[in-house]
């Protein structure tokens, strides 16, 4: 389980996704992100755990990234897919008073139901399984809403490690499809992830 979950940029996000009623894209990002399978050529596992605060505009929130995913990797046909995905994550966001509102709190819990790794680009979905209140409608759903987070890990000195979050598909429209994810757009701040693979290639 993981520990210590956003208005961040997703929430913003995710308010006009649901105003407009916009469809969700489903790649922005290259790599991982964009639904090609890691080369590899041997069965191997991959995948990224660890936690970051995320870079944001407004110095009286925090947003926190919690992630402990992984994935069966098994060639098949020359290509190589997760065969099978596991794990959690979490998006915390505690906001500070503003606006004349109070300070307030909100968390989405998921159930990781795809990795990808490609080097050290990693796209990570899956469902929502517990909420504070701000993301109640997503769980609440006939079937709660997938999510996902894509996260660029460089090794050290090749530059800053980024996060993204990628909304649920409004209601009514198709739902996000398994580890397609938007491009990670924010630095994170703190904390670190490590992305492991034992795939040979």
């Amino acid at each position: 389980m993981i520990k210590p979950t956003l208005r961040t940029a997703a929430l913003l996000v995710l308010a006009a996704v649901l105003a407009t009623g916009a469809p969700v894209p489903a790649s922005a990002a290259p790599g991982p992100s964009d639904g090609r399978p890691a080369a590899a050529t041997a069965p191997g596992v991959a995948g990224i755990a660890g936690w970051s605060r995320m870079d944001y505009a407004d110095p009286r929130d925090e947003i926190q990234i919690f992630v402990d995913a992984h994935g069966l990797f098994t060639p098949r046909g020359g290509r190589t897919g997760p065969a099978l995905s596991w794990g959690t994550f979490r998006i915390q966001h505690s906001m500070g008073a503003k606006d004349g509102e109070p300070a307030s709190f909100n968390w989405g819990d998921f159930t990781v139901d795809c990795v990808r790794v490609d080097g050290p680009d990693v796209a990570v979905t899956g469902r929502i399984v517990d909420a504070g209140p701000g993301w109640q409608i997503f769980l609440n759903r006939e079937r709660p809403a997938r999510m996902g987070l894509s996260f660029h890990v460089p090794a050290p000195g090749a530059g800053a490690t980024r996060i993204g979050i990628t909304p649920p598909a409004p209601d009514g429209q198709p739902e996000l499809p398994m580890c397609s994810t938007w491009a990670p757009d924010a630095d994170a701040l703190g904390g670190a992830y490590t992305v492991t693979d034992t795939r040979r290639h």
